[in-house]
């Protein structure tokens, strides 16, 4: 059956329904803070929007890679600091081999203590007649002692002191020899490879000196290299350090990539590819590129300290000049990344200029509708009653 509404009943319907749904709207826009949430509410608005939104995302994906390359090239360059640092104290080690100066010493290794006064043939038993040579550098042998009859061990060590060949600045001044613990002791103060030769046979030579067993510990016939033993230990603690720098140059990596050992770095600023920067490696090792080789000779010579230092030098320089170009790199990078970030702001500010709501305005709309809502009521109200008098005159 039709129900028959009176003209003022069905305007007030009508008014409530339309104010209904335009509270649901401001309620909606409120809740989601969008005055455009579809394509229906404003299919333009939307759809640019939508491209500006889309552009901004990627944007940012490109920003997320800024960013992670940025953290590449700040471990790289703590790296590199723990290189130079690394560097700085090997160069410490070679002032202070420097600084010692030469004083190498070579002592025999007889288990047997020697006496100054034993006699080198009789006690001792080397042959009658043979000579006791010591030759410096490979230059022509000096002869120290003509074994006789009565020659002593003390003998021998004067012969080596007062030999003016040897020492032409005084007794024991570049070639020394003492008995020290029951051994012949022989120092050379410059560093330089001494030999001591007998015309003997080797085991004859051997009951006056002992075997030589290990480097620097006594003279076989064919002469031996002395060996600093302050220096040694230099040369191992900056041996030790070569390795560090090896294995700090291995820690150097980041999320895969390690710019100091041959990985290099591809950053992509734009959406389409056209703008991109790659960052080019190195491939350092200590005695690779940087050219920082192992001590040489235990550092007995001067010549050997002069020569890592310079090395050390040169690859101060070398990582020096490199940190040069990463921390441009850096430059393009953190600025593309400055850049990025406000264009993402910029896009994300332009989308929401086309689909926000204005909260205030939505608020403000949402309390007027309300009291329309209420007034639309009560007029339906109104008019129900006025149909319900008119009713009861029949």
């Amino acid at each position: 059956m039709a129900i028959s509404l009176s003209n003022s009943m069905r305007g007030a319907l009508y008014t409530l329904q339309q104010n209904q749904q335009a509270v649901q709207q401001s309620q909606l826009r409120l809740a989601t803070g969008k005055r455009v949430g579809s394509a229906l509410d404003n299919p333009n608005s939307y759809f640019r929007a939508a491209s500006l939104s889309s552009r901004a995302s990627n944007l940012q994906s490109l920003l997320d890679d800024m960013n992670q390359a940025s953290q590449v090239l700040q471990t790289t360059s703590k790296g590199m600091d723990s290189l130079k640092s690394l560097i700085q104290g090997a160069q410490g080690l070679v002032g202070k081999a420097s600084q010692a100066g030469q004083n190498n010493t070579l002592t025999g290794t007889l288990t047997t203590p020697l006496k100054a006064d034993a006699k080198v043939v009789a006690d001792v038993g080397m042959a009658t007649g043979k000579l006791l040579q010591l030759s410096v550098a490979g230059g022509t042998a000096v002869t120290v002692a003509t074994l006789g009859a009565n020659t002593t061990v003390q003998d021998v060590i004067d012969g080596i002191n007062g030999n003016t060949t040897l020492n032409p600045n005084g007794s024991g001044t570049s070639i020394r020899a003492a008995l020290v613990g029951g051994n012949l002791q022989i120092t050379s103060s410059s560093g330089k490879t001494v030999s001591f030769k007998s015309d003997d046979t080797d085991a004859n030579l051997q009951k006056l000196l002992g075997a030589k067993t290990v480097e620097g510990s006594a003279v076989a016939v064919a002469g031996t290299a002395f060996v600093d033993t302050t220096r040694k230990s230099l040369s191992s603690q900056f041996d030790e350090i070569l390795k560090q720098i090896d294995q700090t140059i291995q820690d150097a990596s980041y999320n895969g990539i390690n710019l100091l050992q041959g990985g290099d770095l591809k950053v992509t600023f734009n959406e389409s590819g056209t703008s991109s920067i790659t960052v080019k490696s190195v491939n350092y090792t200590a005695n690779g590129e940087l050219g920082i080789a192992n001590s040489t000779n235990s550092f007995i010579s001067n010549d050997d300290v002069d020569v890592a230092s310079a090395n050390l030098k040169r690859a101060i320089d070398k990582i020096s000049s490199q940190a040069a170009i990463f921390a441009a790199n850096q430059t393009v990078i953190q600025n593309r990344t400055s850049f990025t970030n406000s264009m993402i702001q910029t896009l994300n500010t332009g989308a929401d200029a086309l689909t926000m709501a204005d909260q205030n305005e939505e608020s403000a709309n949402l309390l007027a509708l309300n009291t329309q809502q209420q007034l639309a009521q009560t007029a339906l109200s109104l008019a129900s009653q006025a149909n319900a008098a008119i009713t009861r005159l029949f």
